[in-house]
C-alpha cells in the first residue's frame, strides 16, 4: 500500500486511480513549494493517468479537501490554489508584484497552544497569508506595490 493510499483509507475516502493521481501531484508540488491551480492539478494528473476529465479532478479535490487531505489556499488576488496537508503546517507569503507564493514554516504556523483552554475552540490548523513584495520586486522599479 502506498503512502497516498494509506492516507486515503485512513481518512475514510474511497481509493481511486484519479484520487491517487491528484494526491501524487499535490505531494510532489508540496515538495517543490508549489501551490497549484485546479487546472494545473488536472494537467499534471493527465501526465500520470493519460486522460482524466477536468470535472473529475475538481470532484477529487472537493473530496480530498472535505477529508482534510488537501487544503484550499485562498490568496488576496487570483483563484484558489491547492496543497497537500501532509507535513508540518505553514503560513504563506504572497508577493503582489510577481504573484509568487512562498511557504513560511516554523512555530508561528501553529495555533497558540492555550487557545483551546482560553476559548474552548479546537483549532484544526492555523493559516495566515502575509501580503507584500518579495526582494526581487522591491528592487525593480515599476512593479506594483501592496
Amino acid at each position: 500500500m502506498t503512502g497516498a493510499e494509506a492516507r486515503l483509507r485512513g481518512a475514510g475516502v474511497r481509493v481511486t486511480p484519479q484520487r491517487l493521481a491528484v494526491m501524487a501531484v499535490l505531494e510532489r508540488a508540496r515538495a517543490e513549494g508549489a501551490h497549484l491551480l485546479a487546472t494545473e492539478v488536472a494537467d499534471r494528473s493527465r501526465e500520470i493517468l493519460g486522460r482524466v476529465a477536468t470535472q473529475t479532478v475538481y470532484d477529487c479535490l472537493d473530496a480530498l479537501v472535505a477529508a482534510g487531505l488537501v487544503r484550499r489556499v485562498a490568496l488576496p488576488e487570483g483563484p484558489v490554489r491547492f496543497e497537500s496537508t501532509s507535513g508540518p503546517d505553514h503560513h504563506h507569503l504572497f508577493c503582489t508584484g510577481c504573484g509568487r507564493i512562498m511557504n513560511l514554516p516554523g512555530p508561528e504556523a501553529s495555533a497558540h497552544p492555550d487557545l483551546v483552554e482560553r476559548s474552548g475552540f479546537d483549532v484544526g490548523y492555523a493559516e495566515t497569508v502575509h501580503v507584500g513584495r518579495c526582494r526581487v520586486c522591491r528592487q525593480q522599479p515599476g512593479r506594483s506595490s501592496a
